[in-house]
């Protein structure tokens, strides 16, 4: 079983606009896949992607959060509306293929111990 985990890294801001203090412009993530919930398991595999993703400034936005009120499924939010979360987890489903049953592999050269 695949579990997908998205990872908020930081949180650009602009200092003050039109009063609202540390209006978000930019979230960096990490968005990643796990075969188990059991990171100590041995057979337990993560690889993950990042990025960042800006957002429009709107100054007059009815809906402000101020930053010390924003949660963190908030901004996953804001995340999931604005990328392409279904081609991620193709994404990271092949690359969690790969590493699993990598199509390539490069064994010890026959004449080395």
């Amino acid at each position: 079983m695949s579990n997908y985990k998205w990872t908020i890294v930081a949180l650009d801001c602009i200092p003050m606009l039109n009063g609202m203090k540390d209006y978000v412009v930019t979230c960096h993530w990490r968005y990643g896949i796990e075969n188990g919930t059991d990171p100590e398991a041995p057979d337990y595999i993560y690889t993950d992607i990042y990025g960042a993703e800006g957002f429009t400034q709107n100054p007059d936005m009815p809906d402000f959060t101020p930053y010390a009120d924003l949660t963190e499924a908030q901004v996953i939010g804001w995340l999931e509306s604005s990328l392409d979360v279904p081609a991620m987890q193709e994404q990271l489903a092949k690359a969690l293929e790969n590493i699993i049953n990598p199509p390539i592999v490069q064994p010890a050269l026959p004449w080395q111990s």
